[in-house]
């Protein structure tokens, strides 16, 4: 009996060094590291795919190609007339008429047309690119939605391991009545529910996994996310939105309006009509009078002033209109990105405190744990007080990773708005 008992003494011993070890000197019970493709890398991937940048690009160059619709000559009018009843003239009977007009576009014209076509394209370039920004934010999401996954599922295993090194010690002590069954039967509940939230986070991750495939348009692939983020690495400058290209597009309206007036000034101008007839005359047989069946051509030339068009007048008023309402526009557009960035940079200082007093209070409570743990050594352990605060550690170990996902999320909105 002696020797067993010395046997279990000293396998309590050990079973208490490792446990002090690890928490002293802070050794890792569960690892993962991982040749990891970088976010930007993921980004490219997602730009390249999605279908969504694709249609808005194929778009851009459509807007861009109607530019060579514009700017060319009206259609020729071509006409052809048989008299019915043949009028007579001194050289003869005309029996019909030929004739073709030529609407001529005034100096500038076509210019213009073409600005204002290229004007109105040149605002799809910006769909693009606030869609790639969207895409962008979208991706680092989702990606530090994984990121949190798995970092918990290292946390729970480690934790699941040491409760499992609390479990060893109370069937240990059980034998010498330094333990009650209660203890172990405690521990293991909550081992229980450790390991039961481990899968389920795993299932999680292959979930997210999908969707982030799916997100970059590509097969279901392996991921490979890093290891660790420090919200101490965040660095926000004080960077303004006023580079963002949604302000940038209602800007890029001014040119469009601009445009259009200068192609009202000109649509006012007269509008110059040349045209030749050619009308054929048959002679005459019994009479034969100087120039006898000589052919008519006749140039024509015809000007249509706008007198009584007032059209112009309201599509002036309606740009100045227009032009108003863009300063609006432009100001709302600066007041919500200012509201947003606001926002984010505050959700940033707030997750580096959330992350700051977590490490501060997991550092409490282990220093907690490591007081009961020499307490061992005098054969005393309180198994429901060491499990409470191993409970508690976790609890502040997991605020801690939901901190930095929050803080890396709103970074990537900052970026989404400055950048």
């Amino acid at each position: 009996m002696k020797t067993i008992y010395k046997h279990k003494n000293f396998s309590l011993k050990v079973i208490f060094i490792f446990h002090f070890l690890l928490f002293t000197f802070h050794l890792p019970l569960f690892t993962f590291h991982l040749n990891a493709q970088t976010l930007n890398e993921y980004v490219k991937i997602a730009r390249i795919n999605n279908s969504n940048l694709k249609v808005k690009t194929a778009n851009y160059e459509l807007a861009k190609e109607k530019v060579n619709e514009v700017g060319t000559y009206q259609n020729t009018n071509i006409n052809l007339g048989v008299f019915a009843l043949t009028p007579e003239t001194r050289v003869g009977s005309q029996l019909f008429r030929v004739g073709a007009s030529q609407k001529l576009p005034w100096f500038g014209e076509f210019t213009a047309q073409k600005n204002a076509v290229k004007a109105k394209a040149e605002i799809k370039q910006y769909d693009i690119v606030l869609s790639e920004r969207n895409l962008d934010f979208q991706v680092k999401k989702a990606y530090f939605e994984i990121y949190k996954q798995q970092v918990i599922t290292a946390i729970l295993k480690d934790n699941k391991l040491i409760l499992k090194t609390y479990e060893s010690m109370a069937l240990a002590a059980l034998s010498n009545s330094r333990a009650t069954m209660s203890d172990v039967l405690r521990i293991r509940v909550q081992t229980n529910e450790l390991h039961s939230k481990i899968f389920q986070n795993i299932n999680s991750i292959k979930t997210l996994s999908k969707n982030f495939n799916k997100l970059l348009q590509r097969e279901n692939k392996a991921l490979n996310v890093v290891d660790s983020l420090n919200v101490l690495d965040i660095l926000v400058k004080n960077q303004t939105i006023n580079n963002h290209p949604s302000i940038a597009k209602i800007l890029e309206m001014n040119k469009v309006y601009d445009a259009r007036e200068k192609l009202i000034d000109i649509d006012k101008k007269p509008k110059i009509t040349v045209g030749l007839d050619y009308i054929l005359v048959d002679g005459y047989n019994d009479l034969n009078p100087n120039q006898n069946g000589k052919d008519i051509l006749m140039p024509k030339v015809s000007v249509g002033i706008p007198i009584f068009n007032k059209k112009f007048s309201s599509q002036y008023k309606q740009i100045k209109i227009q032009e108003e309402i863009l300063k609006d526009e432009i100001e709302n557009q600066k007041n919500n990105l200012n509201i947003a960035l606001d926002q984010s940079k505050l959700e940033i200082d707030n997750a580096i405190l959330s992350v700051i007093a977590a490490q501060k209070n997991k550092t409490e409570i282990q220093r907690a744990i490591n007081v009961d743990l020499k307490a061992y050594e005098t054969g005393i352990l309180d198994y429901d007080k060491i499990l409470r605060l191993q409970l508690q550690k976790i609890k502040f170990q997991l605020a801690e990773i939901e901190a930095i996902k929050k803080a890396y999320i709103a970074k990537a909105k900052v970026e989404y708005l400055v950048e």
